[in-house]
């Protein structure tokens, strides 16, 4: 290596000329700028002056002058040659003599952690020397703690051989620098030392905040829409800078960002934040005047479909926040149809939660949120916006509101003042996969209100655990939903966030009373019996039909007389052949699953809660659904007569919710009856009792004997009745202790999966105590540590159709707006099936051309990924439209697609 012998220039002023941010000379026109690159000096302060201004950054417990400093040092590795060559029309020849390649690769973050543990220690001093007293002094594995969290600022912890990286001798000559560097830092900040943290817990969580605000103040302060390039010579004067160009702009920036400062309304009951309650529930009473727990609380409400529970925990948020305990709330649900559904119902009441002369964000947080049309209606548009076309109607904007910075990614949108997405982004917080710290940053402060908590398997449920851990121990408060919640459970995720407490002793809770609300705090816990809706005490006849015919006979009757019929079947295919079945001139169900096109199953998702919600008309109810299980979760409708195949016990009753949930004056058919396809549980059946009967069931839940027990007690009880003995059901059926013999092989598989799924998640999640660091989890992207197991991991396929000589995604066919350049990345999202049985998609030898084309608009990681995105060509025939395929087996298929039916894929014929 040239050694730099040719720099000339002091080192400050050399400084000037370090890069933080640039644009190569071949980008210099698209981005409209005449300047190349935005000085090293320039950028951290940018960022730190985010910091500083940014709401909630106070949480941290820093002097404004320690935290600037702290986050001002993120990005102190780019003062390596390694770094400053990545673009060579802006090395600092100042400071770094004539160019050269000759530099060994790095990465920035590493370097930048070596700068501040190892060749800056002495420089930094002032930051930790408290006293002359040894004894106070900071150990240089505390420091440490801190510069993980600020090195670690692209999404994971800076990683690479310590030992051996030490030995660039580019260190040696940089170090002079970097040491320079945080004089000027110093100079700028004058921060106070930091005082020694006596207690493990508190520098454990301070390590875990200063990772996730560093990530997310260093994304906002790389916008260059909001901090445009500036020359050398504006930092001449670091602090000038700062005060004068940073600050203001970064004011901006949060306000632009969606981020800005929202003031909450005091709490004044119920009908302040819904308008159309008059009369609350008494889970809506209770929540209203119970004292919450002082500190972070745990909430758990367990109450019956209907009873109000999601407006009760809105209250209890509401109080939390008004107590200071919190300055915003996110809403987790299990999929992304009940996401869309919360989503819109939080429309007319999240602005309550605040004073009128707030702007707080609502933002949607899932994968496919920007596919929403009134999500994407409201965002706010800005400069840079680019994946997703804002109409000029924005119907609503000046009450709904989410900056496009926020709603277009969802990690960011865990950051908006109000969330509402699956359960998995929130869930993603507590996984070693990029960015999670971001996540942790969105939900840091912010009630977590998490609906449907029941709904999970065994890996699921560890991460619950490990999330509602993370969030206490960060200060948060949570609040958990559930009609069907079995006592191991609630035990479980009451001893999780105790844990996050800290709390020794963890309680051991007792009640079996129904409705039921567990308060739990640092000091006590609390569990209290609740009265049930009046209107919701009910008896439901639960009737088990073992053939299929019969269920049939019970639609087509229930259909002749005009009422809202839905069966739920546990896996699509079985859903299509059924609707198949049922279609005559009289009756032309309306099939509803997850194998849709995008644009095609959120159309199918309106037109249900159009039918069957809440406001739907005698006229439109008269119809039949037949669905997959996205039926039964959190979606506001209901029927008049409810068929559904077997299921484990809180399903079933999940399902049977839907049954003449609404008040209505007049219904065709008014006696509550539940009809269960199941084969008879018989004390003498064979291991086959359910794969012979139902085998798709057997495929979707694989613990026969579960079934059969859920069978057994609802053919022995006769009936669901709520409130009184629905505890009794979810816990009796979950006693599988006596079923018959030829079943205890799959009860002690499942029991084994479940221990193994347990294993994997407590392996998968990160550990609070071992801080954020690289040695402590195998940090990945997220496909590669999944927040759900699955037996046959989900493939996309995206579907498209030959128009002259170029391929069109399947949305732009449909909806002829999405036809143009800067619709295409929503068009192929929209044009998304996921399916789990992943087939090879044949492209005609003609076509290869044009699909490639097509693909070319497809982000890098999409087009590199061709296990993960199938483009499948569709060409039409008498039934709707098809292509071709292989199967994993090598046999040629056929995949067939309508807008009925959806995906379905058969053998092809041969000859």
């Amino acid at each position: 290596m040239s050694i730099m012998t040719e720099a000339k220039m002091n080192r400050t002023d050399a400084l000037r000329y370090f890069w933080g941010k640039a644009h190569p000379e071949n980008q210099i026109q698209a981005s409209n700028s005449s300047t190349l690159m935005h000085p090293l000096i320039a950028h951290v302060l940018d960022v730190a002056a985010v910091a500083i201004l940014l709401p909630g950054s106070d949480r941290l417990g820093l002097d404004n002058r320690q935290l600037g400093m702290l986050i001002a040092l993120h990005d102190i590795g780019k003062l390596m040659p390694s770094f400053q060559k990545k673009v060579p029309e802006c090395w600092p020849k100042q400071g770094l003599g004539s160019y050269s390649e000759n530099y060994i690769e790095s990465h920035h973050d590493a370097d930048g952690f070596l700068l501040l543990s190892y060749f800056c220690a002495e420089a930094l001093d002032p930051l930790f020397k408290n006293s002359d007293d040894a004894q106070l002094d900071w150990l240089e594995s505390e420091k440490d703690q801190l510069w993980r969290a600020v090195a670690g600022h692209h999404g994971k912890p800076a990683a690479c051989d310590w030992d051996k990286r030490k030995q660039d001798p580019s260190f040696k000559f940089i170090a002079p620098y970097a040491q320079q560097f945080i004089q000027i830092l110093l100079k700028v900040f004058n921060p106070p030392a930091l005082p020694l943290f006596h207690s493990p817990d508190c520098l454990r969580r301070l390590e875990w905040q200063l990772a996730g605000l560093t990530n997310q103040v260093d994304w906002i302060g790389s916008q260059k829409t909001w901090f445009p390039y500036v020359m050398p010579d504006a930092v001449m004067d670091a602090t000038a800078y700062f005060w004068n160009h940073a600050l203001p702009h970064a004011q901006k920036a949060i306000l632009q960002a969606g981020l800005g400062p929202v003031e909450v309304a005091s709490f004044q009951g119920i009908e302040r934040l819904f308008s159309h309650i008059q009369k609350p529930s008494p889970v809506q009473n209770v929540m209203q005047s119970v004292a919450i727990p002082d500190g972070p609380a745990l909430v758990i409400i367990e109450d019956m479909t209907g009873s109000g529970k999601t407006e009760a925990a809105l209250v209890t948020a509401h109080r939390l926040m008004a107590s200071g305990r919190a300055s915003g709330l996110f809403v987790a649900l299990p999929t992304m149809a009940t996401a869309n559904a919360m989503y819109d119902r939080l429309v007319e009441a999240y602005r309550n939660l605040f004073l009128p002369s707030s702007r707080p964000s609502l933002a949607l947080a899932h994968s496919r949120a920007l596919l929403d049309e009134r999500f994407v209606s409201v965002l706010a548009p800005d400069d840079a916006l680019d994946v997703a076309f804002i109409p000029d109607d924005r119907a609503n904007a000046a009450e709904i509101c989410c900056s496009a910075w926020l709603g277009r990614d969802s990690r960011r949108a865990l950051l908006a003042q109000v969330g509402v997405g699956t359960i998995d982004q929130a869930l993603m917080a507590v996984l070693p996969v990029k960015f999670a710290t971001m996540r942790q940053a969105g939900l840091a402060g912010k009630v977590l209100l998490v609906d449907e908590c029941h709904a999970y398997d065994s890996y699921m449920q560890e991460e619950m655990a490990a999330l509602l851990r993370f969030h206490a121990a960060m200060g948060g408060s949570a609040i958990l939903l559930s009609a069907t919640l079995t006592g191991a459970v609630r035990q479980k995720l009451t001893m999780a966030f105790q844990d996050g407490l800290r709390i020794k002793e963890t309680a051991t809770l007792s009640s079996a009373a129904y409705p039921l609300v567990t308060l739990v705090g640092a000091e006590n816990v609390l569990e209290l019996p609740c009265n049930a809706r009046d209107e919701l005490k009910r008896t439901v006849s639960v009737h088990l039909i073992s053939d299929e015919a019969s269920v049939v006979h019970v639609i087509k009757d229930a259909a002749a007389k005009n009422a809202a019929v839905a069966w739920v079947r546990n896996s699509v295919d079985d859903v299509i052949a059924s609707a198949q079945a049922l279609t005559t001139d009289s009756i032309k169900p309306i099939v509803f699953h997850a194998r849709f096109a995008m644009i095609d199953r959120l159309a199918i998702e309106r037109e249900v809660l159009r039918r069957f919600g809440s406001k739907s008309s005698e006229a439109d109810r008269a119809a039949v659904l037949i669905a997959s299980p996205v039926l039964q979760e959190s979606l506001d409708i209901d029927f008049d007569v409810l068929c559904t195949d077997i299921a484990p016990m809180d399903l079933v009753i999940q399902r049977a919710g839907r049954l003449q949930r609404h008040k209505r004056n007049k219904r065709p058919i008014e006696s509550e009856e539940l009809y269960i396809l199941s084969p008879v549980p018989e004390k003498n059946v064979d291991k086959n009792w359910i794969s012979h009967f139902l085998p798709k069931t057997a495929g979707v839940y694989r613990n026969a004997a579960l079934l059969w027990r859920t069978a057994d007690v609802l053919k022995q009880e006769k009936e669901i009745k709520s409130p009184e003995n629905i505890r009794y059901l979810i816990e009796k059926a979950a006693d599988l202790s006596d079923v018959p013999e030829a079943l205890m092989g799959d009860r002690n598989n499942a029991e084994g999966r479940g221990r193994a799924e347990k294993g994997l998640a407590m392996q998968n999640v990160l550990n609070y105590e071992a801080g954020y660091a690289p040695d402590v989890a195998l940090w990945e992207s997220d496909i590669r540590t999944p927040t759900r197991l699955e037996d046959e991991p989900r493939v996309t396929v995206r579907l498209a159709i030959m128009d002259g000589q170029s391929v069109r995604p399947w949305a732009a066919f449909i909806d002829s707006s999405l036809g143009t350049q800067h619709q295409q990345k929503r068009a192929w999202a929209l044009s998304e099936v996921s399916v789990r049985r992943k087939p090879h998609c044949l492209i005609p030898p003609e076509a290869q051309e044009a699909a490639s084309r097509a693909r070319s608009v497809w982000s890098r990681w999409e087009r590199e990924a061709e296990d993960q995105f199938l483009l499948l060509l569709l060409t039409p025939n008498e039934s709707g439209w098809q292509g071709s395929g292989r199967n994993g087996k090598g046999q040629d298929v056929v995949i067939q697609y309508d807008q009925l039916y959806g995906l379905q894929i058969f053998p092809a014929i041969s000859g």
